[in-house]
């Protein structure tokens, strides 16, 4: 088995976080590359993903990414509450 070569847009967001963080980097020296990475995580922006087009010569699909949902507030549930006088078999 050989190994599977990585996407396009797996290489090209790599890249972007690389370049943001090599700009963070000169913008702060004295830091450790600990804190500088841990620096940029918090002030790298994703860029939102564009829907994926495969196409055969029989189909042509577009896959959308998914987008969140937003929070609805959820009802309680309340519990069954079972028969009190059942009696051990159930008579």
């Amino acid at each position: 088995m050989g190994k599977r070569t990585p996407s396009k847009a797996f290489l090209e967001a790599s890249a972007r976080w690389r370049a943001h963080l090599a700009e963070y980097r000169e913008k702060h020296p004295n830091m450790s590359l600990k804190q500088q990475m841990k620096g940029a995580k918090k002030t790298y922006k994703k860029s939102k993903t564009q829907p994926i087009s495969i196409r055969t010569s029989r189909y042509s699909v577009h896959v959308r990414p998914r987008t969140r949902k937003t929070n609805k507030k959820q009802t309680k549930r309340h519990k069954k509450r079972g028969s009190k006088n059942k009696s051990f078999f159930g008579f």
